[in-house]
């Protein structure tokens, strides 16, 4: 006679297997508060010029050598800089898996969509040479981004409060 192994639901209930986990529980210190506002601002704010990065054949990220900078109508509108992190979109989330991604240049998330509308504000400097792009979200969050180099960059220099209420203010 042969018997069948009863298989397990893969989906099913394991209360009875957890009632022996015991959990410990850690008080969160202010180290751990500081980290999570660090990343959230990282991943909210930081901006590059497009072009300034680009995918290699391996598809990894890496420094455009051959980038120029921006020219001078380019730089002063934000429909030509990106967030430097992973991307949230969809869409281009699914771009970066085909083979043509690594030419081009606009693989990363747009800073002009993000929300609430207004949450960024592009100015230009006295010399009208460089773009100089806040964060009305993030107060304190700066980019800069020189026309015509590869000169760009970014600061945070604020309380670490996210203005929750700007999205009423606009």
């Amino acid at each position: 006679m042969v018997t069948k192994a009863t298989e397990r639901d893969p989906l099913a209930s394991t209360e009875e297997e957890e009632t022996n986990v015991v959990v410990e529980k850690v008080n969160l210190k202010e180290i751990d508060r500081l980290l999570y506002h660090v990343r959230a601002i990282e991943s909210d704010c930081h901006i590059i010029p497009q072009g300034s990065m680009k995918l290699n054949h391996k598809h990894e990220v890496q420094r455009n050598e051959a980038f120029n900078g921006l020219n001078n109508t380019e730089a002063f509108d934000l429909k030509n800089y990106s967030h430097f992190r992973n991307c949230l979109d969809a869409t281009k989330k699914a771009n970066l898996e085909a083979d043509d991604a690594i030419f081009n240049k606009s693989f990363l998330d747009d800073v002009h969509t993000d929300l609430p509308k207004g949450c960024w504000s592009l100015q230009k400097d006295n010399t009208q040479t460089m773009a100089v792009i806040r964060n009305n979200v993030w107060r304190g969050f700066t980019a800069y981004h020189t026309v015509n180099t590869n000169e760009h960059g970014c600061i945070y220099v604020g309380d670490g409060l996210k203005n929750g209420n700007f999205c009423f203010m606009v």
